[in-house]
């Protein structure tokens, strides 16, 4: 069997590095030999994973361009000296440096770079330097984890061949803990008042929506998972509002116990400017909790089911009003509450982790 190595710009606690650490494990459970690569540590909010531990090529963020020359060296270093044949890459600095690291360790390695938020959202000159290494050979394909995202790179870069369309789904532990969590928290007994999100505080998520909405809220609760750039501005903000008091920062916590979190609240709000195919909106819709989302094109598309059915709520982008009312409208309305819990279960229920993994093995053809 091929050796393969999924490798990320870094672990730090993330969709992308999740997802990655799910596969590699699939992969290494089927007899293959498997990698899992950063090109350095995130500070402490490292992704932690059962089986197969990290391998970083430098020890720490890289500082300057001897840093960034040292990490480059040592990552074609590796592909030659482990003979890997596949790299799945993901994030944009990681599907800039493994190919051009490839050709120049003169190594077997075939590369599948992966985009897993739409191409404009990207740093410019990553964006310039990624559209022209994905035309190399050395990349076979490019895995988008939903159609906009794929279609945002044919905006951005006009015909592209190699594209692959493959969503995101949840590892078979991850789906034996909700299961079990659904048997301890039924989503049709549900009767609280609770809001929980989770993710990076960070602007992409734009939790500072979640936090005005808050305003017109007085009796809701909202508990938020996850930590990052944002998250002294957020306080502060929670605080100059006068909504401290109704909002917990949860802080990062690993994949299980952030799940358990999510499966005691009542809504799932997901206010982000934008994203890829959010793994936490598919633990959201596997735990049958109502999904109010961003009326943004990428966030549309994850609550939209294959028969073009809308599983969610879409709420304009920065209406922090328009937010509340719709969480105040699902918690006060008990029926319209359970129609949006089917719903969740209806497009949950699409997500298979079996499918996902056998389009990502044909890609080792």
């Amino acid at each position: 069997m091929p050796s393969i190595a999924f490798i990320v710009s870094h672990s730090s606690a993330g969709g992308a590095q999740e997802l990655w650490s799910n596969i590699a494990e699939t992969f290494a459970a089927r007899g293959h030999q498997v990698f899992l690569v950063a090109f350095y540590p995130y500070k402490g909010e490292v992704r932690k994973t059962q089986t197969i531990s990290w391998k970083y090529i430098l020890k720490r963020k890289p500082v300057g361009i001897a840093d960034q020359i040292a990490a480059f060296l040592r990552l074609a270093r590796f592909l030659r000296s482990t003979n890997v044949e596949y790299a799945f890459t993901a994030l944009p600095a990681a599907n800039v440096v493994v190919p051009l690291a490839a050709a120049f360790a003169r190594c077997r390695t075939k590369v599948i770079t992966s985009h897993h938020g739409p191409a404009e959202t990207y740093n410019r000159l990553l964006r310039k330097a990624d559209a022209v290494v994905s035309k190399l050979t050395r990349v076979s394909k490019i895995v988008c984890v939903s159609n906009t995202v794929a279609e945002s790179l044919v905006v951005e870069r006009g015909d592209c061949r190699k594209r692959i369309v493959i969503k995101n789904a949840l590892s078979v532990p991850i789906e034996s803990l909700i299961s079990s969590l659904l048997e301890k928290y039924p989503p049709n007994a549900r009767c609280g008042r609770t809001v929980v999100a989770t993710g990076r505080l960070a602007r992409q998520k734009n939790y500072k929506m979640l936090l005005r909405a808050a305003v017109h809220m007085p009796d809701v609760r909202i508990r938020i998972v996850g930590t990052g750039p944002e998250e002294a501005d957020l306080k502060d903000l929670a605080e100059t509002l006068g909504v401290a008091n109704r909002i917990e920062f949860l802080g990062f916590r690993q994949r299980e116990d952030a799940i358990s979190i999510l499966a005691q609240g009542d809504v799932f709000v997901q206010p982000s400017l934008y994203e890829g195919h959010s793994l936490a909106l598919v633990e959201a819709a596997k735990l049958g909790i109502p999904l109010v989302v961003t009326n943004v094109p990428v966030q549309v598309e994850a609550i939209t089911a294959s028969d073009g059915s809308r599983c969610g709520i879409a709420v304009e982008l920065n209406d922090a009003r328009a937010l509340a009312e719709t969480i105040l409208d699902l918690l006060r309305r008990k029926d319209l509450y359970n129609q949006y819990v089917a719903r969740a279960q209806q497009l949950g229920e699409e997500f298979s982790f079996g499918t996902m993994i056998a389009q990502y093995e044909r890609l080792l053809a």
